[in-house]
């Protein structure tokens, strides 16, 4: 039996429209889209700028370590105690073949021929005679404030040969 026509009933007298999506519907999912990417989108400049903080400190990290033990076995090798306990020829003997001055600030490029410059104030004190030691702060870049600086600390024991 057939149907009459009149009872057929379409999508269209139903109210629902033609199949597919309106224009309405396209820019929700599109907002919706736009900004679940802007969200992600965002998070890269904090992510490369905690990368090269990383590796700024990495940098000051290996800077400190080469210059820290070259001081150490510069101290080692001292086998006088009249050298030991004059505070003058200690630091000479300490940073001899390094390259360094102590007290001010200034700048240098690690690795050698390498990219980027650090900065760094280097405090040797030798106020204590049982006990010397060594204050190493870095500042990575050549510009820019000298606030927040890496600190290292080393300190000297005598030991003879």
């Amino acid at each position: 039996m057939k149907t009459p026509r009149h009872e057929r009933t379409t999508d269209r007298a139903r109210g629902w429209g033609a199949p597919g999506f309106t224009l309405i519907e396209v820019s929700l999912a599109v907002l919706v889209v736009g900004l679940g990417l802007l969200t992600v989108f965002s998070l890269f400049p904090s992510g490369l700028r905690s990368a090269e903080e990383g590796s700024a400190d990495t940098k000051s990290g290996l800077c400190a370590d080469t210059i820290l033990n070259g001081m150490q076995g510069n101290a080692a090798t001292i086998t006088n105690w009249s050298d030991w306990c004059n505070p003058t020829r200690f630091t000479a003997d300490v940073l001899s073949g390094l390259s360094l001055t102590t007290g001010t600030v200034t700048n240098w490029c690690f690795p050698a021929g390498g990219g980027g410059t650090n900065r760094y104030r280097l405090v040797i004190d030798t106020s204590d005679t049982n006990r010397y030691s060594a204050k190493l702060e870095v500042w990575s870049g050549m510009h820019g404030p000298l606030t927040y600086p890496a600190v290292f600390y080393t300190e000297f024991n005598y030991s003879r040969f």
